[in-house]
């Protein structure tokens, strides 16, 4: 392995490591939503997370070999995906305190969009780059986005209760 690839890779899990403990920390209560300090640490560290993975699929020392097709279709999931989180981003305006359920436009479909976007962009830059080690390094960020997903899921069902889970019946992920 070259030392870009090495050193990408030791940040992206880095950067999801302290997404992961801010997660934990909140579940704990031990951190509040609304903690600025807190929330600038992991707005960076997602900017990282983001940034490290974009620079290191196509760092990649080991290809698998795809078809062309196969990497184009990987660039059209990407692309697909980032679509959906910039869209949720966008129609949330804001990342927390949201104070009410939000169930149009994207939303009106899927739950989370944003995290749908996020694991649509690890799997499809990752095939688009034909990155054997990226796509292995990112199986913990899809387990962790499927873990946010589940705690928000929770939150939200704590936060509005019956509304919530009505909403949860009609949507997907």
């Amino acid at each position: 392995m070259n030392i870009p690839f090495q050193f990408l890779g030791a940040c992206f899990l880095a950067c999801l490591a302290v997404r992961d403990t801010y997660e934990l920390l909140k579940e704990a209560g031990r951190i509040k939503e609304g903690n600025r300090p807190a929330f600038i640490i992991v707005f960076l560290a997602m900017g990282g997370l983001w940034t490290s993975w974009f620079l290191l699929c196509p760092e990649d020392p080991y290809q698998l070999g795809l078809p062309s097709v196969v990497q184009w279709t990987g660039q059209l999931i990407a692309i697909m995906g980032t679509i959906l989180a910039v869209g949720a981003l966008i129609q949330l305006r804001g990342l927390e305190g949201i104070d009410h359920l939000v169930t149009r436009g994207l939303f009106k479909r899927f739950r989370h969009p944003m995290y749908l976007g996020f694991i649509l962009w690890i799997v499809g830059w990752g095939i688009a780059h034909d990155a054997g080690a990226g796509l292995l390094l990112g199986v913990p960020a899809l387990a962790s986005i499927l873990w946010w997903r589940h705690l928000e899921d929770r939150r939200l069902g704590a936060q509005f209760g019956e509304a919530y889970r009505e909403y949860k019946q009609s949507t997907w992920f």
